[in-house]
């Protein structure tokens, strides 16, 4: 059954995605639809719990394993999230090993980190959909009888990305579901202005072919007028606004947002001198541009001047 699966991801333009604990169903790790509905394989390639643990895809250490931390994102699939209005405690999974899964959740060649990421879908989830499209995600509304609620998204530009999400990649560009299927997208139907702004993410190219992104953030002189040692948010009309004066110098990062420098090994909260999610701890890197998420913090994030930030 598995090498049909197999082949059934190779020749479908259509995805792979999990019918699994924590992605489909929060209750019921053995959630099946019908052969249309599925992200990959067939939905009996899960018969139980036991035998989905017995059949694992990811290469060691990742194999049969399951986490919902950002650290397991790719940096800049983790800036656009953060632009798109998701909190890390919103994530449901950010790589996974379920075995319908057929390595899908797994992390990307060469890398620990998974492109394909699950999302609590929330009271408004076509609105949550659309923002994660608008910042370079071929994101898909999983509804009943087929899956639990939940969203789908896989970031288009990632470094790398396995067969399977370029297949899904292939499947948002023309409006489809990214299933098995390959059927015309109807939960949240996909518009032009989403499919360009995935291009745009997938190609590493703003959807107008200059300017500035919408919801990107830029040094003054990387495509927004200002000065060279701040930073600043790109607008809907293209025109930007100061997030902060960065005291250690703005990097210009190509693929991904620019920053402020930080000075390597100290942690910040997110929005504190490093891009990100305001509950959560970071610690610059060494390079002083690059940032790895410390923890959430339950109970919010303290921004100390002139010392370390800390979680309260």
């Amino acid at each position: 059954m598995r090498s049909s699966a197999l082949m059934m991801c190779l020749v479908a333009a259509a995805g792979c995605g999990p019918v699994e604990l924590g992605e489909d169903d929060p209750g019921d790790p053995n959630l099946t639809g019908s052969s249309g509905d599925v992200e990959l394989a067939d939905a009996d390639e899960v018969a139980s719990t036991e035998d989905a643990l017995s059949h694992c895809f990811c290469r060691s250490p990742f194999a049969c394993g399951h986490s919902s931390s950002p650290s397991f994102m790719f940096s800049a699939a983790h800036a656009a999230l953060v632009r798109a209005g998701i909190s890390d405690g919103l994530l449901i999974q950010t790589f996974g090993d379920a075995a319908a899964s057929v390595g899908t959740h797994c992390p990307e060649p060469g890398t620990t980190k998974s492109a394909a990421t699950d999302i609590v879908s929330g009271s408004a989830p076509c609105t949550r959909t659309r923002a994660l499209r608008m910042q370079g995600f071929a994101a898909w509304y999983r509804v009943p009888p087929s899956f639990g609620r939940h969203i789908h998204a896989v970031y288009a530009g990632a470094p790398v990305l396995k067969s399977s999400l370029q297949s899904q990649v292939s499947s948002f560009l023309s409006g489809r579901n990214g299933l098995v299927s390959n059927a015309i997208d109807t939960v949240c139907p996909i518009t032009t202005a989403e499919k360009n702004a995935v291009r745009a993410a997938r190609d590493g190219t703003p959807p107008n072919g200059g300017g500035c992104v919408p919801g990107g953030y830029y040094c003054g002189t990387d495509k927004v007028s200002g000065d060279r040692n701040t930073l600043y948010k790109c607008n809907a009309d293209q025109t930007a606004t100061k997030v902060r004066a960065c005291s250690h110098g703005c990097s210009i990062n190509a693929g991904t947002d620019d920053s402020c420098r930080c000075v390597a090994g100290s942690n910040y909260c997110g929005g504190d001198v490093i891009n990100g999610n305001s509950s959560t701890l970071y610690k610059c890197d060494s390079d002083g541009v690059g940032a790895s998420v410390v923890r959430s913090c339950a109970n919010g994030c303290a921004v100390v001047p002139g010392a370390e930030d800390h979680c309260k």
